[in-house]
């Protein structure tokens, strides 16, 4: 058995109170017994884009969070945060993972920038300011096997696939959902990641409305790998801890192989179509 904590935020553009919040929330993981701590998208800075927002790994903000890994002794995912890319004008979105010594075990770039058209606004494009990542990242650590991802991601199958593929046990989640898709979409995506890959889910999250007026939805929850809600918030900042038990993982890999059944080799061609005639 693994304990982890899946944190819930209403992260603002106040670095500072963020900061103060996310301290608060990994202390009381820490003192829950908790080897993880699960943060969501967004979780330093939650507003406009602007590039005084963009931190190297080895800036003032990341090294608060690497001190505050190491001196808790505790894994922490931090969900998404800009840090500098190729382009000077796009940020890259990164998941970073602080190991228990306060170092960076791993890095993943998310590849899906959300992008939602709504009638009679303005169209949400994260790619007008950040560049998609082009690889996949899971991370070995003890017992498991932690599948990287950030929020938009959810909508893909396949990257979670690919990761269950190399090994993933726990699919890794962190968002600012957007309150208007979460209603229909949040659970249910959630839940069937869950399911297809046999893995549990642990999918951090956001609420409350950004100075852009960007609402999120919350509902931060943790998904076992038969698709059962063993955590989940409201809409209320939290801190949700759980057992996360590797065995029950293999025992339902054991039970249903579907990942085993999958066909790539047919999925690689185009569906042939038939014509009705009359």
């Amino acid at each position: 058995m693994t304990r982890v904590s899946v944190v819930q935020l209403g992260s603002s553009a106040d670095r500072n109170a963020n900061l103060a919040t996310i301290e608060k929330s990994l202390r009381t993981a820490a003192e829950n017994g908790s080897a993880f701590a699960f943060l969501p998208e967004a979780s330093i800075y939650r507003g406009p884009y602007d590039p005084v927002h963009v931190e190297a790994e080895d800036g003032p903000v990341l090294g608060r969070m690497s001190e505050l890994a190491r001196e808790l002794e505790l894994n922490v995912v931090l969900g998404g945060v800009w840090t500098p890319g190729v382009d000077p004008e796009h940020a890259d979105n990164s998941c970073l993972v602080f190991d228990r010594t306060g170092q960076i075990a791993a890095r993943y770039r998310k590849v899906h920038l959300f992008r939602l058209d709504r009638s009679g606004e303005p169209a949400d494009d994260e790619a007008a300011f950040t560049r998609p990542g082009d690889r996949t990242v899971a991370l070995r650590a003890g017992e498991l096997t932690i599948g990287l991802s950030v929020c938009y991601d959810l909508r893909f199958p396949e990257l979670y696939r690919n990761l269950a593929d190399a090994g993933a046990t726990v699919l890794s989640v962190p968002a600012n959902f957007s309150a208007y898709t979460g209603p229909a979409h949040w659970e249910v995506l959630l839940r069937a990641r869950a399911i297809e890959n046999l893995c549990y889910v642990v999918a951090p999250a956001q609420i409350g409305t950004d100075p852009t007026g960007f609402a999120a939805y919350g509902h931060s929850l943790v998904v076992d790998p038969w698709g059962n809600v063993v955590a989940r918030a409201g809409d209320e900042p939290a801190v949700l801890t759980v057992d996360v038990d590797p065995a029950l993982v293999q025992a339902r890999r054991l039970e249903l192989r579907s990942p085993q059944h999958a066909r790539p080799d047919v999925y690689a061609h185009p569906a042939r179509i038939e014509e009705l005639d009359g």
